[in-house]
């Protein structure tokens, strides 16, 4: 077997060291047609820089590394001056960003055996690269990594760092616009799509293909590839989960596949899915990299339930929301991995609507933890999960006093500062731990008679909720029945179980519940 490259973002040492490459050269040609001024937004740990990499060996003229691969014999492999700036290489925490961009300017300029006169500014001295480099027979290449990393490494932390950070960006970025006669193409990478407003206003030449359909598996890894590239783990991961490997394959699927950036072609996260091979075990491997604090914050500060997070519908203009001081959940959290685009319809007008929610099962449930786990305002390491396990078991098999009593012991631990008193509240706190549970569960679903609060399938029961503040048990009961909730699940033939919940506003609690047989 060749070995995982996990951490691998060297396309020279990949080659070179027998780690497995999957083969993207074919997008990478398309990518080079697209320019000359490229911007590309993609989830942390998706293979962004292996990307840059892959570029910069490509416009140096490396021909010999790409032997067998695609793109072999489809270029003339002439080499171009490449100006690579890296921000995973700036060390702009400890001093200021305008200081570190001038000294890797400095860097770039001593690899080309170039010395930049004077005290300048680093927008001076990329100018000068510009310059220098792109006044030869051929013109420059600009490619940038994690153009964003110094925002959004300070976002909910340092609000005037991060104002100090985008105008020394917008200036240094400003030169491409300036100097445009030197460059011959262009290359943008990051996580967020905010700087294209605060930092990229004055490029508007800067062409988007985060979501253009010819570039949605340029980065990630589809069915296809997964299968084929990596045909000996799985035969060896199908011995040692005692699977055939069908069933192997769309436990896989279900667990990490699901990203999507056109609604129709999916992808897994290299990060999770190498991991997974490595370490043979279903874990949540991408999203322990990164803890989503500011997107719970975010969450509880602009009062969006978390029922609302399962499937959200968004136009270009929320799609495209790009303000850093003034960021829209939704929107961050498509950008950020936490929200994939389920599919695309068209509006009445023919413009595009955009189905967004969780892409798999990993970030599903790890976020929902999370959102329980700033409800409870604790770290989600010292959150019980043991809680929404029995929980699962209770509702299984129809023990509602049980899960009664825990539902209300989590309520009675949400902290005084964080309780409100709205019926969304309460229904979105229920809404999380349902969904912890593991069974399907489902949150304001529509009907020609109003909107059914929750409904969950517990596998041989089906469980349908209505929630109440101020109002009785009964009441909720009551309405299940006058609206005909129960006859659209009655054809799947499992046993229904109708519960009214009636919410105490002063207590923050369940005040009382009732079930009966549907």
């Amino acid at each position: 077997m060749k070995k995982l490259p996990i951490g691998k973002q060297d396309l020279p040492a990949l080659i070179g060291d027998g780690y497995v490459y999957v083969d993207k050269t074919e997008y990478i040609y398309r990518l080079l047609d697209a320019g000359p001024y490229l911007f590309l937004s993609r989830p942390r740990r998706f293979g962004k820089s292996l990307l840059i990499s892959t570029l910069y060996e490509i416009f140096r003229g490396n021909k010999a590394l790409f032997k067998g691969l695609w793109i072999e014999d489809k270029i003339d492999w002439a080499p171009y001056p490449v100006i690579r700036v890296d921000f995973n290489e700036i060390d702009y925490r400890v001093q200021p960003l305008e200081y570190a961009l001038s000294r890797q300017m400095d860097d770039i300029a001593a690899q080309y055996g170039l010395e930049i006169p004077g005290e300048q500014t680093s927008k001076d001295k990329f100018s000068h690269l510009l310059e220098t480099l792109g006044s030869s027979d051929k013109k420059a290449v600009v490619l940038i990594d994690e153009y964003d990393k110094a925002i959004t490494d300070f976002l909910g932390e340092d609000e005037e760092r991060i104002r100090e950070n985008v105008r020394t960006l917008k200036n240094f970025y400003g030169t491409l616009k300036s100097l445009d006669r030197y460059i011959h193409f262009v290359f943008i990478t990051g996580v967020s799509k905010y700087g294209r407003v605060s930092i990229f206003s004055d490029l508007n030449n800067l062409n988007d293909i985060t979501i253009h359909p010819d570039f949605a598996v340029l980065l990630g890894w589809t069915q296809e590839e997964m299968e084929r590239y990596f045909d000996d783990r799985l035969s060896d991961l199908a011995r040692h989960f005692k699977l055939d490997r069908s069933d192997l394959l769309e436990n896989i699927r279900a667990y990490y596949n699901g990203y999507s950036w056109d609604g129709e072609h999916r992808v897994y996260n290299p990060y999770s899915l190498l991991n997974f091979f490595h370490h043979k075990a279903f874990r949540n491997f991408w999203f322990a990299t990164g803890t989503p604090t500011f997107l719970t914050k975010l969450l509880r500060q602009q009062l969006i339930p978390a029922y609302e997070l399962e499937n959200f519908r968004a136009n270009d203009f929320l799609l495209e929301s790009a303000d850093v001081h003034h960021i829209g959940l939704h929107a961050l959290m498509l950008q950020t991995g936490y929200f994939t685009i389920q599919k695309i319809t068209l509006s009445r007008d023919l413009s595009p609507l955009y189905h967004l929610g969780y892409p798999n099962r990993e970030v599903r449930l790890s976020f929902l933890q999370n959102i329980l786990a700033a409800y409870l305002d604790r770290p989600v390491d010292v959150t019980d999960v043991t809680l929404t396990q029995r929980m699962r078991r209770f509702l299984a098999e129809g023990d509602l006093p049980n899960f009664f009593a825990l539902l209300s012991s989590i309520f009675a631990s949400v902290p005084y500062q964080i309780t409100r008193t709205e019926e969304s509240y309460f229904h979105s706190v229920t809404h999380v731990v349902l969904a912890l549970t593991g069974h399907v569960v489902h949150s304001e679903i529509p009907t020609n008679q109003g909107r059914m609060d929750a409904v969950l399938d517990a596998g041989e029961r089906v469980y349908i909720f209505e929630f109440k503040l101020r109002e009785s048990a009964d009441a909720a009961l009551a309405q299940i029945h006058e609206r005909g909730y129960p006859e659209r699940f009655r054809a799947a033939g499992k046993p229904l179980t109708l519960v009214g919940v009636a919410f105490d506003v002063e207590a923050k609690n369940v005040r009382e519940w009732k079930a009966v047989e549907g």
